[in-house]
């Protein structure tokens, strides 16, 4: 159904006196990935590396990268996404879309339920990771493609309007902070003023 591997460990193709032989990518990290499960362009970190990496290390659309640290979130990427170098602290999924969809497993590895399963199996309670091998012991509940993929449209148009919301909320809150400012400038200008 789908291959599981870790990511680059960084440190063995970092160039650490970056020259003219040197390859700029862009990497990800733990901040970058949001844990509502998108990625957070700005936080992204450039990476120098000594040579060309193995594709295998890189973001290919339909991937899911998940973190093996809390809170274990999975990011579907996409086409704007792709050849980020995966660091060692994820794992990278590819699936095989004739028998599951990437995008219903992104739902399913977001689900709850999963994540409680993988809190259940912790190989370090200090900083709260997994072992990549759990992620292949994980029973899913295959249902046909088309079932499938109808859950995972309704979960990307979930995640989409979240998503906005969010920013909305965000934007509503730097607006009545800024109404207040006004105002309380105002009443200044008032008291200085008689």
């Amino acid at each position: 159904m789908a291959t599981i591997s870790t990511g680059l460990v960084t440190a063995r193709k970092q160039d650490r006196m970056p020259g003219k032989d040197s390859l700029k990518y862009k990497m990800l990290n733990l901040k970058a990935v949001n844990d509502e499960g998108y990625i957070e362009d700005t936080l992204l970190e450039d990476f120098w590396a000594k040579e060309r990496l193995k594709s295998g290390y890189l973001t290919q659309a339909g991937d899911i990268v998940v973190r093996l640290t809390t809170p274990f979130t999975a990011v579907l990427i996409d086409k704007e996404h792709t050849g980020f170098i995966i660091p060692s602290h994820f794992v990278v999924i590819r699936t095989d879309s004739r028998q599951i969809l990437p995008e219903y497993l992104n739902w399913f590895l977001n689900e709850d339920r999963v994540r409680q399963e993988l809190h259940q199996n912790l190989s370090s309670t200090m900083i709260g990771t997994v072992k990549p091998k759990v992620y292949a012991c994980l029973e899913i509940d295959l249902i046909t493609l088309e079932e499938q993929k109808k859950i995972a449209e309704l979960y990307k148009l979930s995640k989409k309007e979240l998503r906005l919301l969010e920013q909305m909320r965000v934007q509503k809150e730097l607006y009545y902070k800024e109404a207040i400012c006004r105002i309380q400038e105002k009443m200044r200008k008032k008291e200085q003023g008689n």
